[in-house]
């Protein structure tokens, strides 16, 4: 053997993890950039991109780009049109531009939950930032939210793990402003408002008004559409109108209206009522847990993700009208958890699995009963429950 061979064999002994890390990630950007190059979001029938992002693109360039702001377009605020409007001066199509976008998304995402993982975690070591980043990558819901669908679900959920991040080594006015960014694009991030404040409850440690950075936040990637005359609450009567858009107790969510329904959305169920007592039944769960940990002396800062999956999950598995990419978060804060924490991998691979069946379910539309899938994911539910109220110590992630 040569020096030389020598020299490059001791160098791959000595940074092999590294190596493999940086060669799975240049495979993974490999299979996006395919995908990007390659496959038509116009070609599954049944998503958005045909429906709305598609003709909203479309109007905006007729309209003059940024003078498009004027009014709006579509159903999102006008945060999510002036990024669309920015992404027509580019000279790529609507796919180009959207793909681009969600690819570039998704591993700033990435980047954020494994920074996240990392910070919680009481071993300092390269997996606990390279695994969450590569699983993050290639978790279907990430992957075909952005390169599949379109959708920009990943740009409100980047947001809200800075803020999480932000939150968890007591950054409050920092984490409130981001947040107040994600809530710019989606209404989702208001599952995380709960758990704000059962920690703001437990801990007894900042401010409330901290909440006030989340106006300035939210009105941030609003300005440019204020400075073309939109009305100062037109951002949050976007957010309102999302709410009204629907009537339908489940949008193909696997959840608990499923329990009850014999078709995908509950058209068989009147809406108004029925929607008001779920509302109500999650604010009574919600709040009975919250008084159950004040009791116990809960460790909110050793269970700060457990609690916070839950309380997210809570409020998708519960409220009304919702679609089934709404567990978004749900998904990625597991899989979180089971980096970790081995144990809570029958909880991620569970709902990545029902994840992966109604997501196919959207573009082939052959699931006429959602009920059994719901059972399911109750019962994944009810042991995320169990673990937060009776053992949190045994499925702990920090270790003390």
């Amino acid at each position: 053997m040569t020096s030389v061979e020598d020299k490059c064999l001791s160098f791959v002994k000595k940074h092999f993890a590294v190596i493999t890390y940086c060669v799975l990630t240049l495979i993974i950007l490999g299979l996006y950039i395919q995908t990007g190059m390659h496959f038509d979001l116009s070609s599954p029938p049944l998503t958005d991109f045909n429906s709305y992002i598609k003709p909203w693109w479309n109007q905006i360039v007729s309209e003059g780009g940024f003078r498009s702001l004027a009014h709006p377009i579509g159903d999102y605020a006008s945060s999510y049109q002036t990024l669309m409007a920015w992404m027509t001066t580019w000279g790529l199509t609507c796919q180009g531009a959207v793909k681009l976008v969600g690819g570039i998304t998704n591993f700033v995402l990435a980047f954020a939950v494994a920074a996240f993982t990392y910070k919680v975690k009481s071993e300092k070591k390269l997996s606990s930032f390279a695994l969450p980043f590569l699983v993050t990558l290639i978790l279907p819901s990430v992957f075909i939210e952005s390169m599949i669908w379109g959708q920009c679900d990943p740009l409100y959920a980047l947001f809200m793990f800075i803020s999480f991040y932000l939150i968890y080594i007591d950054k409050w006015g920092w984490g409130f402003f981001v947040y107040g960014i994600s809530l710019s694009f989606k209404l989702e991030p208001i599952f995380f408002l709960p758990f704000i404040i059962m920690l703001y409850v437990l801990e007894h440690k900042h401010s409330i008004l901290n909440l006030g950075w989340t106006l300035l936040g939210f009105y941030l990637p609003n300005i440019v559409g204020l400075l073309h005359g939109r009305p100062f609450m037109s951002p949050f009567k976007a957010l309102v109108g999302q709410t009204q858009e629907y009537k339908f107790l489940s949008m193909h969510a696997i959840n608990f209206p499923q329990l009850f329904m014999t078709n995908g959305n509950g058209e068989e169920i009147e809406y108004g009522m029925v929607s008001t007592l779920l509302i109500v039944m999650t604010i009574c769960i919600l709040a009975f847990v919250l008084l159950f940990l004040l009791k116990e002396k809960y460790d909110i800062r050793s269970n700060f993700v457990q609690l916070l999956t839950w309380c997210i999950w809570t409020c998708y598995f519960f409220l009304p009208a919702m679609h089934e990419r709404y567990d978004f978060m749900v998904g990625l804060l597991l899989m979180v958890l089971t980096c970790l924490n081995i144990r809570y991998l029958p909880l991620f691979v569970g709902v990545i699995t029902l994840n992966m069946i109604i997501y196919t379910n959207s573009f082939f539309n052959t699931i006429s009963n959602f009920q059994p899938y719901a059972w399911l994911m109750f019962i994944l539910y009810m042991f995320m429950t169990y673990i937060v109220i009776k053992h949190p110590e045994k499925y702990g992630i920090i270790k003390k």
